[in-house]
C-alpha cells in the first residue's frame, strides 16, 4: 500500500493494508516516545543522587512507568559538564533501538524496550569504577523501590482519575510535558511491570569516555553490573558466556555482586540474551494478548486506533492486539509505513546534530557553565 505520509489511505482498503497502516501508526508513536524519553531534555530522567529522599519525591508517574517493561537500566554518569551529551544520547539511542527493534514483530505496547536511560545529576567527584558502582547500586535500588511504591499507590485511585487527589505515597505529578491520557494510564497499571531482570543487571557509562564524535559507539567501554538482586529470575546471572570478551574484572567485597568492563556492544548483546532467556521461561511480560484487550497499549493510540481503521474501511470484525501479529511479512517484505518514516526522521536528526556539533565544536562550551541552578545536565523544569 502506497500513501502520502501524514494522510490516511483512501477508503476502502483491504484488511491486510489497514493492519499494515495501523501497525505503522503504533511503531511511529513508540519510536517517538522512546526517543523522547532517551534524548529530550524535557523528558529524560535526571535523578537527584545526592539526596535519595528528594529523588523519590520528584519522580513522576511517567518516570515510574518508564522504568517498567525494560530489560535493563542504563546509567550515564559524569563528574563534570561536557559539550557531548546532546550528541551522545542521540547516537546511543539510535544504536540501542536498532539492536532491539524488529520491524512489524517487536512487542511495543506499554513502551517495551531494551533499556531505560538515566542521566543522573553530576557526581561530586570523578569516581573510579569500584566507588562508582558502590554509588550506583543503591541509587538504582531506590529508584526501583520508589517506582513500585508510586505505581502501587496509583492503583488505589477510582475514576474519574484527574479529579482524585493523588495518594500520599503516590507521585507528586503525573508527568512532565504532555503525558498521554491519564485515565488510560491509571487503568493500565497492571501491565506496567518492573521486571526482575531490570533489578538484577545494570549498564553504566562514564560520559567522559565519549570524547570523540567519531568514536564507534559499539566499542565504547562500559561497566556491566550484576546487582545481586535475582529474585524472580528463571536462573542466576553469570558472566561466563562473555568471559572471553571481558576487558577488566572489578573486584567486589559483596560476593553476590559482580562488575566487569566490556564494550557497549557486548553489554547490550548480553542483556538481550538474558531477556530472551526470561521470555523463554515465562513468556512475554506483559502478556501480549491480555494486555491488549480492548486495544489497550499503554499510551500509544489506545482504543482510538479502531476509529482510524474504520475510516479506511475496517468492517465489523473485531480488531485485536497485539500489533506484532497484524502485518503479513510476505505481503510487506520491506519495512514501510509511519514507523519506518519516523525512524528515518530520527536518524536524520542524529546526522543534523552531529553536523552542527562538528561545525561549532571549537566554540562550544558546556551549558549551564556552573552549578548555580543545580547539578542536572539540563535544567528545564
Amino acid at each position: 500500500m502506497a500513501y502520502e505520509f501524514g494522510k490516511s489511505p483512501k477508503a476502502p482498503q483491504p484488511p491486510h493494508a489497514i493492519l499494515h497502516y495501523l501497525r505503522g501508526l503504533q511503531e511511529g508513536e513508540h519510536r517517538y516516545l522512546i526517543h523522547g524519553r532517551s534524548t529530550d531534555p524535557r523528558w529524560i530522567y535526571q535523578p537527584n543522587i545526592s539526596d535519595l529522599t528528594y529523588m523519590a519525591a520528584e519522580m513522576t508517574l511517567q518516570e515510574a512507568n518508564d522504568c517498567c517493561n525494560k530489560a535493563a537500566p542504563l546509567y550515564i554518569f559524569s563528574a563534570k559538564r561536557t559539550i557531548y551529551p546532546s550528541l551522545f544520547v542521540q547516537v546511543l539511542h539510535n544504536y540501542l533501538y536498532h539492536k532491539w527493534f524488529i520491524p512489524y514483530k517487536s512487542e511495543i505496547e506499554y513502551l517495551q524496550f531494551v533499556t531505560k536511560t538515566f542521566l543522573p545529576e553530576l557526581l561530586p567527584d570523578d569516581l573510579q569504577p569500584g566507588p562508582l558502582v558502590d554509588l550506583a547500586i543503591p541509587v538504582h535500588a531506590a529508584i526501583c523501590a520508589r517506582a513500585q511504591e508510586a505505581r502501587d499507590a496509583v492503583k488505589e485511585l477510582e475514576p474519574p482519575y484527574p479529579l482524585q487527589p493523588i495518594p500520599p505515597k503516590g507521585p507528586k505529578k503525573w508527568g512532565h510535558y504532555k503525558y498521554a491520557c491519564i485515565d488510560q494510564i491509571v487503568r493500565d497499571q497492571e501491565f506496567f511491570l518492573l521486571r526482575p531482570l531490570f533489578r538484577a543487571i545494570m549498564i553504566i557509562i562514564r560520559l567522559e569516555e565519549y570524547n570523540d564524535e567519531n568514536l564507534d559507539i559499539r566499542q565504547l567501554p562500559v561497566l556491566l553490573v550484576r546487582t545481586g538482586i535475582e529474585e524472580g529470575l528463571s536462573a542466576p546471572i553469570s558472566f561466563e558466556p562473555i568471559a572471553h570478551k571481558i576487558k577488566t574484572v572489578i573486584q567486589r567485597t559483596n560476593s553476590s555482586e559482580a562488575v566487569v568492563q566490556v564494550t557497549l556492544e557486548t553489554a547490550v548483546d548480553f542483556v538481550l540474551s538474558m531477556d530472551k532467556r526470561e521470555i523463554a521461561a515465562f513468556g512475554h511480560q506483559p502478556n501480549p494478548i491480555l494486555s491488549t484487550r480492548n486495544l489497550g497499549d499503554g499510551g500509544l493510540y489506545g482504543p482510538s486506533i479502531l476509529t482510524r481503521a474504520q475510516e479506511i474501511g475496517w468492517g465489523d470484525e473485531e480488531l485485536r492486539g497485539p500489533s506484532s501479529k497484524w502485518v503479513d511479512a510476505e505481503k510487506y517484505p520491506e519495512w514501510s509505513g509511519r514507523g519506518a518514516h519516523q525512524d528515518h526522521m530520527i536518524r536524520r536528526m542524529e546526522d543534523n546534530v552531529r553536523e552542527d556539533f562538528c561545525m561549532r565544536k571549537d566554540f562550544l562550551r558546556p551549558w549551564p557553565e556552573d552549578n548555580s541552578r543545580g547539578k542536572k545536565h539540563w535544567n528545564i523544569y
